[in-house]
């Protein structure tokens, strides 16, 4: 498959297969992957099948990882949001997850830099209704619904070239970035429901503050409800590539990205009215 340049793919979210779409991408591309897999957990989306067999998900996910290592830079990040467990039942049983995601960055050449463990504002009740042996130890049901971002980076973990941070020098930056270099972030559940699988729009915005300098191109290959995409848009001054099989979801994201566009435009206005005024 001939590669595309990369000014081809910024701005646009691409209704396509992301292993697909990754083939034409060109090779030392990328500078962040922000991203949240389907997880096999037989959520019913519209063009996915979240029921596979165990190998044939393995398979998918070591497909997809490596198509990400090969568009990172050299000094890319991924920052990867998975669960810490799930369970598949009879299609390969309960599955520590994260360390089978990171069993298989390790083998296509990640190098590890980090765990985040997020932390819900306002956690959601965890409904469980199976508990294992009831009353008694013997074959209880231990459940962790938590989940994590992965990080990692492509060769070196050092940016090459020093762009503008997000971070100045005031207090309430200092206070931040020390927050986000603690390794408990924050964040409050989605729960709108834009897609069936939705992720918390602080996930991405935390990760490209810290991952990320001015005018970094953010790719998510999972972009879902556009929540990254979202993401890049409210903090601006970053480029943005999405993919999303769904065509449905497709629309959905541009619609949200788009309307972020617009307020931050009459924000702007208002802004430049209130200067005049004055």
């Amino acid at each position: 498959m001939i590669e595309k340049p990369i000014e081809e793919f910024i701005g646009k979210i691409h209704n396509m297969d992301c292993i697909d779409l990754m083939k034409e991408m060109p090779e030392d591309s990328i500078d962040l992957v922000i991203t949240s897999p389907p997880y096999n957990v037989g959520i019913k989306y519209d063009t996915w099948d979240d029921k596979k067999i165990w190998v044939d998900y393995e398979k998918f996910a070591k497909g997809w990882l490596s198509g990400v290592y090969r568009v990172l830079k050299k000094d890319g990040r991924i920052a990867l949001n998975v669960p810490y467990e799930i369970n598949v039942n009879e299609r390969g049983g309960r599955k520590f997850i994260v360390a089978e995601y990171w069993r298989l960055m390790q083998e296509i050449g990640f190098n590890f830099r980090g765990i985040v463990d997020l932390v819900e504002v306002q956690a959601q009740r965890v409904k469980l209704t199976a508990w294992g042996s009831w009353l008694s130890p013997s074959a209880p049901y231990i459940y962790n619904p938590k989940e994590c971002v992965l990080i990692a980076c492509k060769k070196e973990w050092k940016k090459e070239k020093k762009g503008i941070s997000y971070f100045t020098d005031s207090d309430e930056h200092k206070k931040e970035f020390k927050e986000l270099v603690y390794g408990m972030w924050k964040y409050r559940a989605e729960t709108k429901g834009k897609t069936q699988a939705n992720f918390s729009e602080s996930i991405p915005v935390k990760a490209i503050k810290i991952l990320s300098f001015e005018d970094d191109i953010v790719f998510d290959p999972f972009t879902g409800s556009g929540t990254t995409g979202f993401a890049v848009e409210l903090l601006g001054k970053r480029k943005f590539i999405g993919c999303e099989i769904s065509k449905k979801y497709v629309d959905v994201a541009y619609y949200r990205i788009d309307m972020e566009n617009r307020q931050q435009k009459m924000e702007l206005k208002d802004e430049k009215d209130r200067r005049i005024i004055g």
